[in-house]
């Protein structure tokens, strides 16, 4: 069976919308809906599925395309000057907003620590703390509020939940692995991607002038950047994801046409990202997870933690937005999974972990994808 998993896995990632769509149940994030079919096929389910080197390197593509996308969604006029002093700026509500998420999740590890529930304090916080950019985007573009200041504050935070975690995941690991010199040598990451981009700002002048369909440049540039940065950040000890996530922040200051992101999203969700997150499903072992109280308690303890650290969003929202729809940002940024993901995966590696307390917590991102996108929509419709 081992020589068909990819085939399966394939298959899986084909099927998996399709059944959404039968059953009405297409307002489920697709990522989510990927890791129950995986849970379906995997250990816990039929076990069908065993991978080899192949589809598990095809996986580690995955969150690394995923990674780079989300770097690639960031909105960087957000973060410019306004002209106009009075106007409405996001960027000091956002940054109060996820300033005061991590000083939450810092009390809520703390709390977990004391009490013995989970011994790994900064990894806690750096669990806690985090927000699926991607699953949120999706979620402001279905309710037509990317290009609402509102929504623009939400993705803001958003954003700084997802790029603060990476740097901290980075050093953490480092520093766990005694590798002092690679926290030192951070900054090196950063340094070769603005030489990137310097080196490739006007890259698309020259694009349009030699570019035709059997070359696809602005493809080739992007995978040329997210395999430089990745291999950097692993050459200087930083983890490969935060390279593929400055890669991707590389790629939108060069400001590629919008079909450039198109193909590269079709890439990433076409192929590489459902064999990752049909992956994470099949590695769970929710049979083995049942039998450990220790680990299935870090299920609601962890669902609660996520819901409780973004609470603090409410009071930073209200004086702006009202409360209503400080609210409802309070209950999206509740939602996460994306990053949640590879930081368990680097726990793992690290031996801080093991797989039980993996499935639990992932079972815990799981369920506030499914609560707080439903939520969020309830408290938006309410007038």
């Amino acid at each position: 069976m081992e020589k068909f998993s990819l085939l399966i896995v394939l298959f899986a990632a084909l099927l998996t919308p399709l059944i959404t769509a039968k059953f009405r149940i297409q307002r489920m994030p697709t990522a989510v809906s990927e890791i129950l079919m995986g849970i379906i096929i995997g250990k816990t389910g039929l076990n069908i599925v065993h991978p080899d080197t192949n589809v598990q390197y095809i996986a580690n593509l995955g969150v690394i395309i995923l990674i780079f996308l989300g770097g690639m969604e960031i909105d960087f006029s957000l973060l410019e000057p306004r002209k106009d002093k009075t106007a409405y700026s996001p960027l000091g509500t956002s940054f109060t907003g996820f300033i005061s998420i991590f000083i939450m999740s810092m009390l809520l590890s703390g709390v977990l620590y004391l009490t013995g529930i989970f011994s790994e304090f900064i990894l806690a916080v750096i669990l806690i703390s985090t927000i699926a950019l991607g699953v949120i985007i999706s979620l402001l573009k279905e309710a037509n509020l990317l290009d609402d200041t509102y929504g623009q504050t939400i993705l803001l935070t958003s954003a700084f939940g997802e790029f603060i975690p990476l740097v901290a995941l980075t050093v953490y690991s480092a520093v766990q692995q005694q590798h002092y010199i690679s926290v030192l040598g951070l900054p090196v990451i950063f340094i070769i991607a603005i030489f990137l981009l310097h080196r490739f700002n006007r890259i698309y002048v020259f694009f349009d002038k030699i570019d035709k369909a059997t070359t696809q440049l602005d493809i080739r540039l992007a995978f040329f950047l997210i395999f430089t940065l990745v291999t950097f950040a692993e050459q200087i000890g930083a983890e490969s994801i935060l390279g593929a996530f400055l890669a991707g922040v590389v790629m939108k200051l060069l400001k590629p046409k919008p079909d450039t992101e198109e193909k590269l999203s079709s890439i990433g969700y076409g192929f590489f990202i459902p064999v990752f997150f049909i992956m994470t499903g099949v590695k769970l072992n929710l049979r083995t997870l049942f039998t450990n109280t220790h680990a299935l308690i870090l299920i609601p303890v962890f669902l609660v933690a996520f819901i409780l650290s973004k609470i603090i969003v409410y009071f930073v929202f209200r004086k702006r937005f009202g409360r209503r729809l400080a609210a409802a940002a309070s209950i999206l940024t509740a939602t996460t999974i994306t990053l949640v993901l590879p930081i368990l995966e680097v726990g793992r590696n690290l031996k801080l972990i093991n797989m039980a307390q993996s499935g639990a917590i992932t079972l815990a991102a799981i369920i506030t994808c499914l609560i707080c996108p439903v939520l969020f929509n309830k408290i938006l419709k309410t007038d």
